[in-house]
């Protein structure tokens, strides 16, 4: 009985998905379509499971995961150009910074998987990792988790990583942005409000403006200290195509094209966090300014 209903729920999405257009308003198709973004992620996350056992906290089990997802993500109508991703075929072990808008960036982390970024990690908050099921695969899937509430833990965690980074020739993807206010919830938190509760009002909306956030130094840190190459890249801005902002009552999620430029990595070669870590930080995201607005 319960197995009919569900099955009844998931016909009954499927037709409202279907013929979205006529029945309902930008919103309404907004908040279905990444209700069904999070479904998708979340029945990925559990199927994913026993693949993932094969090699637990392997690397690269999220291109495993980019390369099964991918057909299925191409339905939410965003379709990606990658520009200059033949610049990872040059480095090895790297620190990759990227901008971050929304949770739906995960959908072009995993067109850039497969071809170009392949043996890479991913630094998250701890939060996420509670997230279940999605925390659960991402820590088997190799992602590594910090908690950036105790200072002490996060460097700890920092220190690891660069050995990690440096003994395996291993990459890391990291968003280096920080919060919007320290007191205020931020919209990555609703994220994990979704996975919990199902709260599909909310929709995961970050970042959205012409610039982006001041960074946070650990990743130009353990770039210095490993002494490896920052590679940033940049999301084109979603404001066209996706938003999901409460305080304006906006919401809309339309199918369009999201450009991924990877720029030229950047050498930390003799660098030092005493004298150039600021410099460092500032520089990058300048260029990553600078080609975000173009």
């Amino acid at each position: 009985m319960m197995n009919l209903y569900l099955l009844s729920i998931i016909i009954l999405i499927l037709i409202i998905y279907l013929f979205r257009e006529s029945l309902l308003t930008e919103a309404q198709i907004c908040k279905l379509k990444y209700g069904l973004y999070v479904f998708t992620v979340m029945s990925a996350s559990i199927i994913f499971f026993p693949i993932l056992l094969i090699h637990p906290r392997s690397a690269r089990n999220i291109r495993t995961a980019g390369i099964i997802l991918n057909p299925i993500l191409s339905l939410f109508g965003l379709k990606y150009r990658i520009e200059n991703g033949q610049v990872f075929d040059r480095v090895d072990a790297c620190v990759i910074v990227a901008n971050h808008q929304s949770s739906i960036d995960f959908i072009g982390m995993m067109k850039l998987w497969p071809e170009h970024i392949r043996y890479c990690t991913i630094l998250a908050k701890k939060e996420l990792l509670y997230a279940l099921p999605f925390g659960l695969s991402a820590w088997l899937a190799g992602v590594e988790f910090v908690d950036r509430k105790n200072r002490e833990r996060a460097k700890d965690k920092i220190s690891n990583l660069t050995k990690k980074v440096q003994e395996k020739s291993l990459r890391l993807w990291v968003f280096p942005e920080g919060n919007l206010r320290k007191n205020k919830r931020r919209a990555d938190d609703q994220f994990i409000e979704i996975c919990f509760f199902l709260h599909l009002i909310y929709l995961g909306t970050r970042h959205m403006s012409e610039s982006l956030l001041p960074f946070k130094y650990g990743a130009f840190r353990l770039a210095i200290e490993a002494q490896i190459p920052i590679v940033p890249v940049v999301f084109s801005n979603y404001q066209s195509i996706y938003n999901a902002n409460e305080k304006n009552n906006s919401f809309y999620w339309r199918s369009g094209t999201i450009t991924i430029k990877c720029l030229e990595p950047i050498d930390t070669k003799g660098l030092t966090i005493e004298n150039d870590l600021q410099q460092l930080t500032d520089n990058v995201r300048q260029r990553m300014i600078e080609t975000f607005q173009e």
